[in-house]
């Protein structure tokens, strides 16, 4: 399970090990704490300088990915990635790189109606960016054609290479 935690000091991400702090202009950082046996606390000063430009960048990343979704169009998905990708599904192992994930994705049975979001909050510097936002997803399938509404949320990790965000990790909770 992936907790984080927003203080004044620092982001804590429990399972993960991310190279958030590099040393840049105006920020004075010590680099990685280790709190615990799985977590690691990032001084919050490196994930504070996001620009509105980059914001944008990535709030219009996250519509083209519900888009994709909603329409089914898988391949598209993963444009938007870079090719380690991780995702960590709320009831399987995760899955890294490309290949994996696309086979993954093609599996499923279930058609997405349509797709609601709340809740989206963007932070971090101009080099990694974490998104987390609220989903209602409604899906159809052929036991049930109706459709079945899931409830949820989802944590991105989007890194900027070379001017263009790419999302690194997904992980989401599902309920309902």
């Amino acid at each position: 399970m992936l907790h984080i935690v927003d203080d004044p000091r620092c982001l804590l991400l429990v399972h993960m090990e991310i190279n958030a702090c590099r040393e840049s202009p105006g920020v004075r950082s010590t680099g990685a704490t280790l709190r615990g046996i799985e977590g690691i606390c990032y001084p919050f000063s490196c994930m504070h300088n996001l620009t509105e430009d980059n914001v944008q960048e990535i709030e219009r990343i996250h519509s083209r990915w519900i888009a994709f979704e909603v329409a089914g169009e898988n391949s598209r998905l993963l444009a938007l990635c870079s090719d380690d990708i991780e995702f960590w599904p709320p009831d399987s192992p995760p899955a890294i790189g490309r290949d994996v994930i696309m086979a993954q994705i093609n599996k499923g049975s279930e058609k997405i109606q349509s797709i609601e979001i709340s809740e989206r909050r963007i932070r971090g510097s101009n080099e990694i960016a974490y998104l987390t936002a609220s989903y209602k997803t409604t899906l159809s399938s052929g036991k049930n054609p109706n459709g079945r509404e899931t409830l949820g949320k989802h944590l991105w990790i989007l890194q900027n290479h070379a001017g263009t965000w790419q999302i690194s990790l997904l992980a989401w909770s599902r309920w309902g």
